[in-house]
């Protein structure tokens, strides 16, 4: 608007200027216009409509420059190159509906009308052909048949091949790995028996070279194994450990060791009178007078004659007083063979009356 103003400012100024003087200087009278105004009144009323027109033109040019959308002008797809030869598709058979492109794809991009896949309501022939434009895979919507992009190779539906069935197995190729994985009682027994020797000469080994805590712990570990085996081990084998351990831990003063052990092992000692007499022994070392005699008449009931375990009973049975009962287990052990005289001298001690005789 500022510019027809001004436009306007310089026509009053250019008609000023070719009145009369007497007019501009305010008189009534004024001389006798001249033959050519009437043409230099037409030329400023063009002008002054031209610059009029020109102002709306930048006006409106302006005004549509403003308007205009900031978005870049849209560019036509390049990136989609069609294949040198189209791809054939084959469809599944009528009662399937077709592939059809989604939205997201087909926008933007001409595809010509050869390409155009028909909606599943529309009916297909029973052999038809789909040419692929571009290589941009088909995105089925919900119900529709999939197809993957690696089965876009000529085909034809004549080209199924069934899977060929599994061989039979037969029930005699599964139960003889069985029965050949069973282990034999005799081979197992035998390799347990080996086992066991040579742990039993390494424990003794090592009590001779002075590492007896080692000779013990070796020991303890492989009954344990034994014991806890699926099935446990012979009992035999337990035997053997039981009795080396047994041995070893009295020899080093472990009474309360022994009695737990042997009677942990109590079920495996039905026929082994000397496993009773140790148990005696390490009870009668403990001062558990009552249990030591009923373990040495348990092992003396298997051997009567044994003398060790007959003075051992005169011992305990003097500790508990019963000096009568202990002169007469003294004497039949004097019978068997000569006894020591610490031995007698300690008896005595105790208030056992015995013969003077050697």
């Amino acid at each position: 608007m500022s510019v027809i103003n001004k436009m306007l400012r310089d026509l009053d100024q250019r008609s000023a200027s070719t009145l009369d003087p007497a007019l501009r200087s305010g008189t009534r009278m004024a001389a006798k216009p001249q033959a050519n105004a009437p043409a230099k009144t037409l030329g400023n009323i063009a002008a002054l409509w031209g610059g009029i027109g020109a102002a709306l033109l930048v006006m409106g040019f302006a005004a549509w420059w403003w308007s205009r959308p900031s978005s870049s002008l849209p560019v036509a797809v390049s990136a989609v190159s069609a294949p040198q030869e189209p791809l054939q598709v084959v469809t599944q058979p009528t009662s399937q509906p077709a592939v059809v492109l989604p939205p997201a794809i087909t926008a933007g991009v001409a595809l010509p009308a050869s390409s155009v896949v028909p909606r599943p309501d529309v009916p297909v022939s029973s052999k038809p052909v789909v040419q692929a434009t571009t290589s941009i895979p088909a995105v089925p919507k919900a119900g529709t048949s999939t197809v993957e992009s690696a089965d876009l190779k000529p085909s034809t539906p004549s080209s199924t091949v069934s899977p060929a069935p599994p061989p039979p197995v037969a029930a005699a190729t599964t139960a003889a790995p069985v029965a050949a994985a069973t282990p034999d009682p005799v081979v197992t027994a035998q390799r347990q028996q080996n086992a066991t020797r040579e742990v039993l000469a390494q424990a003794q080994a090592l009590y001779s070279s002075g590492s007896a805590d080692a000779a013990i712990q070796l020991l303890q570990d492989t009954l344990h194994t034994a014991e806890r085996a699926t099935p446990p081990a012979p009992a035999a084998i337990q035997l053997q450990l039981v009795r080396e351990l047994a041995r070893m831990e009295l020899a080093q003063g472990r009474a309360a060791a022994v009695l737990e052990l042997l009677g942990r092992s109590e079920p495996l000692m039905a026929a082994q009178p000397d496993l009773w007499a140790v148990r005696a022994n390490a009870a009668q070392r403990l001062g558990r007078h009552q249990d030591a005699l009923q373990f040495y008449a348990t092992a003396l009931q298997a051997r009567p004659a044994e003398q060790r375990w007959l003075l051992g009973s005169a011992v305990s049975q003097a500790a508990l007083g019963q000096l009568v009962a202990a002169a007469d287990l003294a004497e039949k052990a004097r019978a068997i063979a000569p006894v020591s005289k610490e031995v007698l001298t300690y008896l005595r001690q105790q208030g056992v009356a015995l013969n003077d005789k050697p």
